[in-house]
């Protein structure tokens, strides 16, 4: 059994760095001159706090938990390094400095406002951003401004361990109406630490064979490229276990061709056994065991839904995420830049985009396949695999965005198929219409919503059913945007069931049309076969 790890270098005894970060409230306030402070909750200290009264990228008048600035202000906030809990770095071991603020106020030229940072080593202040270009008068979300490239961290802290914030005001007359400021502090603090073997580390993660990534004893991220080879006629992942060497029983797959019908219901825990459709795709956490195979017994193909690119707060797993999956430290992630649409709700009900670059989120969606294989499930449908292409279009800032790349969800995508078979699940293909010529050989199928109204759906053509791969589409007649499009029929023939896709026959695509964005199967408007 060999063990390769990418650099080809087993790990040895090594002095490092063991990183720190804490975000840290400032200890006092030099001076409250030309500060309207007055009728301000707890006066400066309201600026320890982000507010959910002051509503991000809507003009809120929550007077009482903001601090104003006016254009003379000449005072400082100081923070020191003794208020960090996690470690005791000393200011020569501070690696980076980033002030987290949330604000409201002018962005033009001719009325902005800058935060710096005082360098101790030359008694100056530094700019670190302005307001200019960011919003006029709108809430801001919780912004985290860093240090310039070029700046020495170390250099803007005292030897007593003291660092020093403040906003100017520029020209103009307006006020800054600042709601948050603080202090994120990273460091490395030297450490000594035996880094285990590669074989260690694919032990203690439960992996004998192929590829696994994680964090080792140290706290380092390291990927093993091989974690050892299987005999014969052992597989990896061959008995249902990704990265455990086994033989399960001949695997067939369920297969899904060309002109299968199916009945799409996320909502409905139990649905009649005697639909119009040959597959039932239902929900993976709201449909138990029994009532899968009771579908199964009434012939039904059943697939279950469970979206791999979110994090949904109310699943049963959501504790298994670990925060910086969903929301960018620093971040108010009740304010999140990465929540999804505008349907979060108070006391719970949210659902943010996923990091799926994380090793954390992988080892969830591998769980929630053994579910699915564990339950009976035939295939699975991972929903929201297309993060990629939407994180240009988060209206954030600074490094709150992830930057993932369409490499990244390609890797990402193919690992949930590779990861899928191996449990002898097949799997749908759901969205990410442009991945589509890239990833159709890795997917079994496709489900995808509305690329009938944004006449996309010429993809699924080429890829899928000149392959014998089933396309099941659903179309909406007013969808989650309350958008009304009003379907009656398909376009053109009213045959091909491509509601104005051209190039398609009769069972290329299997269209289904609901009533409301709400996917359940007595919501269907019609069903066109």
């Amino acid at each position: 059994m060999s063990l390769e790890v990418e650099d080809a270098q087993e790990p040895a005894a090594q002095q490092q760095a063991l990183t720190g970060t804490q975000v840290i409230d400032f200890t006092s306030a030099s001076t409250l001159a030309n500060t309207d402070a007055s009728g301000k909750s707890g006066g400066m200290t309201v600026l320890k706090t982000n507010s959910t009264a002051c509503t991000v990228g809507v003009y809120a008048d929550c007077y009482a938990q903001y601090i104003e600035f006016s254009p003379t202000y000449t005072g400082y906030l100081s923070f020191n390094l003794s208020s960090v809990t996690q470690a005791a770095p000393t200011p020569a071991q501070v690696t980076q400095l980033q002030l987290l603020t949330k604000y409201q106020g002018p962005g033009v030229a001719t009325s902005y406002y800058q935060w710096q940072l005082y360098r101790f080593t030359t008694s100056t202040w530094v700019n670190i951003a302005s307001s200019q270009g960011r919003g006029d008068w709108v809430w801001t979300p919780a912004l985290t401004l860093s240090l310039p490239g070029t700046e020495t961290a170390s250099s803007f802290v005292s030897s007593t361990g003291e660092i020093r914030a403040r906003l100017v005001k520029g020209a103009g007359a307006d006020a800054a109406q600042l709601d948050s400021l603080r202090l994120q502090v990273s460091w490395d603090v030297p450490t000594t630490c035996t880094a285990e073997s590669n074989a260690a580390f694919c032990s203690r993660l439960g992996a004998a064979c192929g590829q696994v990534s994680g964090t080792d004893n140290c706290g380092q991220a390291r990927t093993v490229s091989n974690c050892g080879d299987c005999q014969s006629p052992a597989t990896c992942g061959g008995g249902g276990t990704p990265n455990v060497c086994g033989q399960g029983g001949a695997c067939t797959r369920a297969t899904f061709p060309k002109g299968t019908t199916w009945m799409w219901d996320l909502e409905n825990s139990s649905l009649p056994t005697n639909l119009n459709a040959q597959v039932y795709v239902v929900d993976l956490f709201n449909t138990s065991a029994t009532k899968i195979q009771e579908y199964k017994n009434a012939g039904k193909k059943v697939v279950c839904y469970f979206s791999a690119g979110s994090f949904e707060d109310w699943r049963e797993d959501a504790n298994q995420f670990p925060q910086d999956t969903y929301c960018s430290p620093g971040e108010d992630c009740d304010q999140s830049i990465h929540i999804m649409g505008e349907w979060c709700e108070s006391g719970g009900g949210c659902e943010w985009w996923l990091d799926h670059r994380k090793p954390a989120v992988r080892t969830v969606m591998a769980s929630r396949m053994q579910l699915a294989k564990n339950k009976g499930c035939d295939a699975v449908e991972p929903d929201n695999i297309d993060g990629y292409s939407h994180d240009d279009d988060i209206n954030c800032t600074d490094q709150a965005c992830w930057g993932l790349t369409a490499t990244n969800q390609l890797d990402y995508n193919r690992w949930l198929a590779d990861t899928a078979h191996s449990l002898c699940l097949s799997i749908a293909l759901k969205n990410d219409v442009d991945q589509i010529p890239a990833l159709a050989a890795s997917f079994d199928f496709a489900i995808n919503e509305q690329c009938q109204k944004y006449n996309e759906c010429g993809a699924y053509k080429t890829w899928f059913a000149n392959n014998n791969k089933a396309v099941f589409n659903a179309e909406y007649r007013v969808d989650s945007g309350d958008v009304t499009t009003n379907w009656t029929s398909c376009t053109g023939t009213g045959t091909t069931c491509a509601c104005g896709e051209s190039g398609f026959a009769q069972g290329d695509m299997r269209t289904l049309v609901f009533s409301t964005a709400s996917v359940r199967y007595n919501n269907v408007n019609f069903a066109c076969w």
